[in-house]
This record gives C-alpha cells, structure tokens and sequence, in this order.
C-alpha cells in the first residue's frame, strides 16, 4: 500500500513536471492560433459580400512609416557598405514585415515591424558613432598636418608654395566634409611641403 502511494505521488509528480514544461508549447499553439485566424480573416476579407463583417486588425501606418524612414535613413549613411551582415538582416527583416503589412496581415506586421524598427535603430546608432569616430579622428591628423603647413607657410617665401599649401590645407578640409576619408588618407600622405 505504501509501494502504491509512493508510486501514485511520484506519477504525480512527473505529470505536473511534463505539464509545467509544456508552457512553451501553449504559447505556440496560441500564436499558430492567431496567425491562423489573422489568415482567414484576410481571406474572408477578399470576398465581396462577407467582408462588411470582417474587421482586421487597424494597420500600423506610424509604425511603417517610421521604420521606412530609419530604413532610408541606413541606405542615406551607406550602412550596407559598412556593417554589411547587420544591414541584410535588418534588409531582410524589412522586406518580411512589408510583405506582411501590404497582405493585410497588419497584426504579425506590427510584430515584425517593431522588431525591424528596433534593429535598425541600433544599426544606424552603431553607423553614426563609426562615422563620428572617423570624422574625429581625420580632425585630429588634420590639425596636425594645419600645424606643419602654418609652420612651412612662415618659412616659405614663394606665392606659389605658399598658394599650394593654403590649397592642400583646403583639399583635406574638404575631403573630410565630404566624409571622403580614404581620399583623406591618400592625401594626407602627400603634403606639398
């Protein structure tokens, strides 16, 4: 009888394990619930009589514009040529999420789109502060390099020197706010004094 007990609790026991782990399952059985519902309704939609009774999800227009803008934000500070791998899955993650807002599956496209809106937040932070470092970084060889040509222009007496120089001094200058930095490079290896 104490066998029978001991073997009643233990079964008990492994059965509110197994039904404590199985949380995981619930939660993707109601998203494939929901998925399937947000399909139908869509479908249902499309049909000429029955969608005056169908009401879908509002679509997240703020939500879209505002991860369309960060998206042409990344293309205007050239992420793909800098972060390449981070900006084809935020690239990826975008064309996903377009598809589904413009299939009227507008609640998973909310989804996605708050997850693409928050990866390409981060992306363009990361873009912003590289381009930040490369721009201090070329201000800091520039000053040099200004102080080494005010030094040659006090010791120069030709016109022509002193026009080359002031015109070297104005071609980095220029370089580095066109953010043209291995153009910057090139040049500053190459200073006409």
């Amino acid at each position: 009888m104490r066998i029978n007990k001991f073997k009643k609790l233990v079964s008990l026991f492994l059965i509110l394990i197994f039904l404590n782990s199985c949380s995981p399952l619930k939660s993707s059985s109601y998203e494939f619930k929901e998925r399937t519902i947000e399909k139908i309704k869509v479908l249902l939609s499309n049909i000429p009589y029955i969608k005056r009774y169908i009401t879908l999800y509002p679509a997240p227009k703020e939500l879209y514009n505002e991860t369309e803008n960060l998206m042409n934000e990344l293309k205007i500070y050239k992420a793909n040529e800098l972060f390449k791998d981070e900006y084809e899955k935020v690239l990826n993650a975008w064309e996903k999420a377009k598809e589904l807002y413009q299939g009227k599956y507008y609640k998973t496209a909310e989804k996605e789109l708050k997850k693409v809106n928050s990866m390409a937040k981060e992306l363009l932070e990361k873009v912003k502060a590289y381009k930040e470092s490369l721009r201090s970084s070329a201000l800091k060889r520039y000053k040099k390099m200004e102080e080494m040509a005010e030094e040659a222009l006090r010791n120069t007496k030709s016109e022509e020197k002193k026009l080359k120089i002031k015109l070297y001094l104005w071609k980095l200058r220029n370089l580095i706010d066109l953010e043209n930095y291995n153009e910057f490079e090139k040049e500053l290896q190459n200073p006409p004094f």
